[in-house]
């Protein structure tokens, strides 16, 4: 892969944290989910998560492209195994794959009929994949049952990559890391449409020092997928407990279900000086009481 694919969705990733100095959004095809909720929320884990699980959970962001190319290289079935029971052992059900998790140039039919057979076993089930969009991702997405992938439109037009979605049945959906806004963002999907949709990240539209709540009104029903994630503050990527940072958690969680919103919760943390399973129950538990929480934007 080149450099841009090997970042997938990071792909501009550092040069953003310098610089940074009626289509039912979430539910299509989420009807047979309802087990995987938690507490009413469908709430999923991003294997992103573990970007810096190959080096002791030390490394910094702008290597990013490193950590990928490492994880790549030792991620077999056994070390599929032991990520997905340690994420069932902290309560989730569902889960979102890095690509690096199960990347092109080492994913085949029979590869992913491993790594589906080991998520069933501990009762996961794969939400989406963070990555970009290619026909081998999409691909493997077939082969893997996820119905979406949440990251970048990689080579493809608007229109190339609406065919390739409805050829393949798998959608797409931009997710905002140096847009701040939602014609920003639009102008990547060509103002979307049945297959092509956002991503909210609310770790980076905190970064981006924008309001993460305006922005999720303005996207509406084009939101189809989110990544909950809180960072410490605006100009760095530095992420921390959610509701302790400036994103606006708990707003922008507000804003999604005031506007209708009942697709998945991806918790998103890739700290880069500790092991994000020390906060995950506790973060799962964040999410389901702001998602059950009756209250508006």
């Amino acid at each position: 892969m080149n450099e841009g694919k090997e970042v997938s969705r990071r792909r501009f990733l550092a040069a953003t944290v310098v610089s940074g100095a009626a289509l039912t959004v979430g539910t299509a095809g989420c009807a047979h989910l309802k087990d995987h909720a938690r507490g009413g929320a469908k709430i999923s884990f991003v294997t992103a998560n573990l970007v810096g699980q190959v080096t002791g959970y030390r490394f910094e962001l702008a290597h990013w492209g490193d950590q990928h190319k490492k994880t790549v290289a030792v991620t077999d079935a056994a070390a599929w195994r032991a990520i997905c029971g340690e994420i069932a052992a902290h309560g989730y059900k569902a889960v979102e794959l890095w690509e690096a998790h199960a990347a092109p140039e080492v994913m085949d039919k029979k590869r992913c009929a491993t790594w589906k057979s080991i998520m069933d076993d501990h009762g996961l089930k794969a939400v989406g994949y963070g990555g970009g969009l290619s026909r081998k991702t999409a691909e493997i997405c077939q082969w893997l049952e996820v119905p979406q992938i949440n990251g970048w439109i990689g080579d493809n037009t608007p229109e190339q990559a609406t065919a390739l979605c409805k050829e393949t049945g798998v959608r797409f959906n931009i997710e905002n890391h140096p847009q701040k806004t939602a014609e920003e963002l639009f102008k990547v999907i060509g103002g979307g449409n049945e297959w092509l949709g956002v991503c909210i990240d609310m770790g980076w539209l905190g970064t981006q020092g924008v309001s993460g709540p305006e922005v999720i009104r303005a996207c509406g029903p084009l939101v189809r997928h989110t990544h909950v994630k809180d960072v410490k503050a605006a100009g760095t990527h530095l992420t921390c407990l959610l509701g302790e940072g400036v994103a606006q958690v708990a707003d922008c969680i507000a804003a999604l279900k005031a506007g209708g919103y009942s697709g998945w919760y991806s918790w998103e943390d890739e700290p880069e000086d500790r092991n994000p399973f020390d906060s995950a129950v506790r973060n799962l538990h964040w999410i389901e009481k702001e998602v059950g929480k009756n209250r508006s934007a």
